[in-house]
């Protein structure tokens, strides 16, 4: 293609005076479905929970791990030496000597016991404790965000409701606890786990009654403040404001992963694994719009690392350029910028097979007019459009804020004869 200005070909979403139209993502089925109620929360309307939660004693961590921590014959040593402490001043009194060990291993016998009953009470009421404090704090939590009765999406089900009499009663009449039970949407369970100290690990499952899915919660905190955290994450997941999903935003993309032996490359060899792979290196828009996705959603890529990354931008000079995600990303020229001053990069990479996009091809084109214009005036135009443009490689030292506006350097840039539709 050729960049002069006048009656030269003009160039696909630059010169071509035809506006560029980025394609728009389609919209998601998975929105559909949540209105359709065929999401594990209905978002129309009010949930019930059963009235009744059951907590679960799990083990004692602290107590497994700290016998566990001792063989026999550190137990026997430990035994030996507290007897010895206590038995020997006493010996040299001319006390009797066995007599006194029975007397003090019945006395440490009943200790033992009296510790471990103690530590049974302490906990037997906790089941109760946290069913309550799990109520009250879901409450204070519709109260402290202000959300009126007619904005809760989940209610605990009242024992006086015909559903939980109709259950209990179900022995008389087999019928009804099926026909009662239409009313309920999730039944809570629960299971704690004493650390030790004061603290304690509870696991919360919301069953789901139709369809039989569940989830789960975990916190481990000190023990006054379990449910505060339990009570959040259960609110959050009936109440958090529910938005679209990811919606693919290069569908027309097919990503693949760098080379399992060699995922650090320079771009020569870089390159040539894609090549081999029928692909190509990614630019950096569509490299960071993948990276939003994350690893398990669809079009998407594990997170970027902090360093360098192969793509296949040019700016303002015809070489290999790279993708800074650490701290020199802040340097003159953005996080896209060659090589220079770095030596030879050992780069990350992806390699990607489809066309770029129109939105691409149009920043491309950019600056490929930028490489080529003679014109002083015409590349101080170009700079302030990409610095209105919000580009990546923009920088207001290039503009120096000759054009306050894209507008105004899209009429300097016409009259110079360079007709710029803007995406």
């Amino acid at each position: 293609m050729d960049f002069d200005r006048g009656g030269s070909p003009v160039i696909a979403a630059v010169l071509s005076g035809e506006t560029v139209a980025v394609p728009q993502a389609a919209s998601a089925d998975a929105a559909d479905k949540a209105l359709r109620g065929e999401t594990f929360v209905e978002r129309q309307g009010v949930a019930y929970i059963w009235p009744e939660i059951v907590f679960a004693r799990g083990g004692d961590y602290a107590e497994f791990a700290y016998t566990m921590s001792q063989n026999r014959d550190q137990v026997r040593k430990m035994l030996l030496q507290e007897f010895g402490e206590l038995l020997l001043p006493m010996a040299y009194s001319n006390t009797d000597v066995n007599e006194l060990a029975k007397t003090i291993l019945g006395a440490i016998l009943t200790f033992d016991g009296m510790h471990a009953a103690h530590k049974d009470e302490a906990v037997q009421g906790l089941g109760v404790s946290f069913e309550h404090g799990l109520r009250a704090e879901l409450d204070r939590l519709f109260m402290a965000n202000m959300l009126s009765d007619s904005r809760r999406r989940v209610e605990f089900l009242s024992k006086n409701a015909y559903a939980y009499r109709g259950v209990k009663n179900g022995a008389a009449d087999p019928e009804l606890p099926v026909g009662a039970m239409k009313s309920v949407g999730f039944l809570i369970h629960g299971s704690y786990t004493l650390l030790g100290g004061s603290r304690i690990q509870v696991t919360v499952t919301l069953e789901k009654l139709t369809g039989g899915t569940s989830r789960s919660f975990t916190a481990s905190e000190p023990i006054s403040q379990i449910m505060p955290v339990l009570a959040k994450q259960l609110f959050d997941f009936f109440q958090a404001n529910e938005f679209q999903e990811w919606v693919n935003p290069q569908p027309h993309l097919q990503w693949l992963p760098s080379s399992v032996t060699r995922p650090e490359a320079t771009a020569t060899e870089g390159k040539l694994y894609c090549r081999g792979q029928g692909a190509r290196l990614p630019y950096s828009r569509e490299l960071l719009l993948a990276s939003q996705g994350g690893n398990y959603l669809p079009g998407g890529i594990p997170p970027l690392k902090y360093g360098v990354y192969l793509v296949a931008d040019k700016q303002r000079h015809d070489e290999q350029h790279y993708f800074f995600t650490d701290s020199s990303s802040d340097a003159t020229g953005g996080p896209v910028r060659t090589s220079a001053g770095y030596g030879t990069i050992r780069a990350s990479y992806w390699c990607v097979k489809g066309a770029p996009s129109a939105e691409v091809r149009f920043y491309e084109s950019l600056y490929r007019l930028r490489r080529e214009s003679a014109d002083a005036e015409v590349t101080r135009a170009l700079e302030c459009l990409l610095l209105k443009l919000d580009d990546f490689g923009a920088s207001d030292w290039f503009c120096g804020g000759a054009y306050p506006s894209a507008a105004k350097a899209q009429d300097f840039l016409a009259r110079k004869g360079y007709v710029i539709e803007l995406p």
